[in-house]
């Protein structure tokens, strides 16, 4: 009876031990990664299961310590810590250890060391981050200072594309006015208006007499990062009574009206000059207006017209004395606010004369820089060196004050602390009661 009773506990005693062993290694090591920066080498650790861990040095040699609790290490993971070095990591050793793996990172000199526990996402198990930071760490630079803030901000582009060109010359009106050379003086002219405003960048679609089909004209304008794109032409009718300059945008819904019909249909049969169908462009039409951001593209397009056609009222007899809508194909581009701009009709013999004088396009280009700078004074794109010069404020000197910290400073007058530094030439943040601090213009 008493043999029995023994053998009992005996098995159950190995139960319990055996149910234990299968609780202790539940979680396992199935990754080791290593990442190497400049002074920094990071460890990923990644667990089926979290699992506790601590981590310390020793010296002579210089070693790390990671004991990790509760976990055994996948055949996979051992095949390959060999190959796991790095700038200061050596080798990685590992051995059992209690209910754990203990690993031993030895290292080619004195590191710092400090682990973060990261959870488990979508991708990976839990993970334990071990950092190394070792050797002279680089003191922080300022990237930006009141000095060469200015220098940083980037131009507004705006795109000018002289329409038609090369074997398409366009409309062919009175007094031997050919459209093709009218649109190209006008589009350097008012090139050379906006590159000489500081912030201001222009880009010409073509500068000499070539073709362009109509896509690769909003295409230059796209890899230029354009905010504008502006397409010139000059218009012919068959009544030479017709006259007058307009300023075009794209209609979601269709065409305003009949000449807005009659209009597209010209501008975009310039595409089959070279031998180009659109039979299929209305299908790409339909997808992009799909898209609802056309919407505040089109919404700019029309602003940006608003304030050309505001300027050029006062040089030319304007067609219309609100921007119109049509379906260019240069217009159709979603990601970039464009207008086209009928300077006038050579069919209408004052307005092919007028055209066919340098003296009057200088001014109907000057009038659409006028238009175009007014308006992206008034709504500078963020980033622009334009939006930053309206933005500057006046230098100011702060008296610091009892319990005033360096970085407080900056934190409350929305200035980086490196910059502070440097506009107080400052080798350190300590500061003292009474002292004038330079805050830099924001």
């Amino acid at each position: 009876m008493h043999t029995k009773f023994q053998t009992c506990l005996f098995v159950f005693i190995n139960l319990i031990l055996s149910v234990a062993c299968l609780n202790v290694f539940a979680a396992e090591v199935r990754d080791i990664r290593v990442a190497q920066q400049e002074g920094v080498t990071r460890l990923v650790f990644e667990l089926s299961a979290l699992s506790e861990h601590r981590i310390f040095p020793l010296s002579n040699p210089e070693r790390i310590v990671l004991d990790v609790s509760g976990v055994n290490l996948q055949a996979s993971v051992v095949d390959g810590l060999s190959a796991l070095s790095s700038d200061v990591l050596m080798r990685v050793r590992y051995a059992k250890r209690n209910d754990g793996v203990r690993f031993v990172l030895d290292l080619a000199q004195a590191a710092k060391a400090k682990s973060t526990v990261l959870a488990a996402n979508g991708t990976y198990g839990p993970r334990i981050l071990v950092e190394l930071e070792y050797g002279v760490q680089k003191p922080a630079t300022v990237v930006k200072s009141v000095a060469n803030l200015s220098k940083e901000k980037r131009d507004i582009v705006i795109a000018i594309d002289p329409g038609h060109g090369g074997k398409d010359p366009g409309a062919l009106g009175q007094h031997n006015v050919r459209e093709k050379d009218i649109v190209l003086s006008i589009g350097k002219e008012l090139a050379s208006r906006i590159n000489a405003v500081d912030g201001f960048k222009a880009v010409l679609t073509r500068s000499t007499d070539t073709y362009l089909q109509l896509r690769d004209r909003s295409r230059v304008a796209r890899e230029a990062n354009a905010e504008l794109l502006i397409s010139i032409h000059a218009d012919a009718f068959t009544k030479a009574s017709a006259r007058g300059a307009s300023v075009w945008a794209l209609s979601l819904s269709g065409k305003t009206s009949e000449m807005g019909r009659w209009l597209a249909q010209q501008e975009n049969s310039a595409d089959l000059v070279g031998g180009i169908s659109l039979d299929d462009k209305d299908q790409l039409l339909a997808e992009v207006l799909l898209d609802m951001s056309m919407n505040s593209t089109i919404q700019m397009s029309l602003n940006v017209g608003d304030s050309v056609l505001g300027e050029m009222k006062d040089v030319a007899v304007l067609h219309k004395d609100s921007v119109q809508q049509a379906g260019f194909v240069v217009l159709k581009s979603p990601d970039i606010p464009s207008i086209l701009i009928e300077t006038g009709f050579v069919s209408n013999s004052t307005e092919a004369k007028n055209l066919a004088s340098k003296a009057y396009r200088v001014k109907i280009a000057a009038s659409i820089a006028k238009g175009v700078i007014g308006y992206f004074t008034k709504n500078a794109p963020d980033g622009s060196l334009v939006a930053w010069k309206q933005n500057k404020h006046t230098e100011r000197v702060y008296t610091v004050g009892k319990g005033d910290t360096l970085s407080e400073i900056a934190r409350r007058n929305q200035v980086s602390l490196p910059v502070l530094r440097q506009a107080n030439n400052l080798s350190n943040d300590v500061i003292w009661v009474g002292q004038k601090l330079v805050i830099p213009a924001g």
